[in-house]
C-alpha cells in the first residue's frame, strides 16, 4: 500500500511529447507545460538545456531518430498523452526561382516529418484509448501571401491532415486539433529558408520589401510565452474543435475578412499589406 501511494503522483501525471523544442514557440511549450506538472519530453537536432524538461535528439525527417525517441519515451513513461507537432521550418521566395531540393526540405520538415512522428505515437495513443494531438499550423494556411507559396502550402497540409486524421480516430479517444498561428517573435527569421536570385529584376526589389516586412512582422508577433498560454488552454479544454487560429487580432480578422469580401478586393489587401 506504501508503494502505492508513492507512485500515484507519478502515475496521475501526464506525458507530453513537443517536438522542435530546443528555442522558440516549443521552448514556451515545453516549460509552461512541465509547470503545469505535466512529464515533458522536448525534442531537438542538437543538445540543449534539461533544467526545465528532457530535451531527446530527433530529425522529424529522419524516420529511425523519430521512432526511437518515441520508443525511448514510451520505455520509460509507458504511454504518451500529448503530442505536439510544432518543429517547422520558414521558407520564402518567388516561386519561379526556387529549387526544388529547398521546396523538398520545407515539405519533409513541416508535413512528413509531422507524419512520421504522428505515426510514431499514435499505437501507444490507441492502445491507452486516449490522447490529445496538437499540431502547430499558420494562419497563412488559409490566407496565401505572395512570396510565401511553399510555407502556405505546407501549412494548408497540415489543416488537412489535421481535419482528416481526427475523422479517422476520434473513435478510440483521441483528439485532434490545428493551430493557426500569426506571427511570433522567434528566431524563425535567422533559420528561414530564403531564395531569390538578387540579380533578378523581375523579383529583387520587390522581394527585398517583402522580406523585411517579413521580418518586421516577426519582431512585432506574439510572444512565445502568450502564445504558449493561449494553446495550453485550448489543450485543457475536454473537447477541441478542429481549427483554433492564435495571434495578433488583426491576424485573426484576415481569416474572417476572406469569407466575407469578394475575392478581388481581399487579394488587392493582401498584396498591399506585404509588397508595400
Amino acid at each position: 500500500m506504501k508503494h502505492l501511494i508513492f507512485l500515484l503522483p507519478r502515475i496521475m501525471k501526464k506525458i507530453a511529447l513537443v517536438t522542435g523544442a530546443s528555442s522558440g514557440l516549443g521552448e514556451a511549450l515545453a516549460t509552461l507545460l512541465a509547470q503545469k506538472g505535466y512529464i515533458v519530453y522536448g525534442t531537438s537536432r542538437k543538445s540543449g538545456d534539461e533544467t526545465r524538461f528532457r530535451l531527446l535528439n530527433m530529425d522529424v525527417q529522419n524516420e529511425e531518430s523519430v521512432n526511437t525517441a518515441v520508443h525511448q519515451i514510451i520505455a520509460e513513461q509507458g504511454q504518451i498523452d500529448v503530442l505536439i507537432n510544432n518543429a517547422g521550418i520558414g521558407i520564402a521566395g518567388p516561386l519561379e526561382v526556387m529549387s526544388v531540393d529547398s521546396i523538398q526540405q520545407a515539405f519533409d520538415t513541416n508535413v512528413f516529418g509531422l507524419i512520421r512522428v504522428t505515426q510514431a505515437v499514435l499505437p501507444h495513443m490507441r492502445q491507452a484509448q486516449s490522447g490529445k494531438i496538437i499540431n502547430i499550423s499558420s494562419i497563412a494556411s488559409e490566407v496565401a501571401l505572395p512570396y510565401r507559396a511553399v510555407y502556405s502550402a505546407t501549412k494548408a497540409a497540415v489543416d488537412r491532415i489535421t481535419e482528416a486524421l481526427r475523422l479517422e480516430v476520434g473513435r478510440f479517444g483521441i483528439q485532434v486539433c490545428a493551430i493557426q498561428c500569426g506571427d511570433i517573435q522567434t528566431s524563425i527569421t535567422a533559420h528561414r529558408i530564403m531564395e531569390y536570385a538578387a540579380d533578378n529584376p523581375a523579383y529583387n526589389s520587390v522581394f527585398a520589401k517583402v522580406a523585411q516586412n517579413m521580418n518586421d512582422g516577426v519582431s512585432k508577433g506574439s510572444t512565445a510565452e502568450y502564445v504558449a498560454a493561449e494553446i495550453i488552454q485550448i489543450l485543457e479544454k475536454e473537447k477541441m474543435a478542429k481549427l483554433y487560429p492564435v495571434g495578433k487580432s488583426y491576424q485573426k480578422l484576415s481569416l474572417k475578412l476572406k469569407g466575407l469580401l469578394p475575392g478581388s478586393l481581399f487579394e488587392k489587401i493582401i498584396k498591399g499589406y506585404t509588397q508595400s
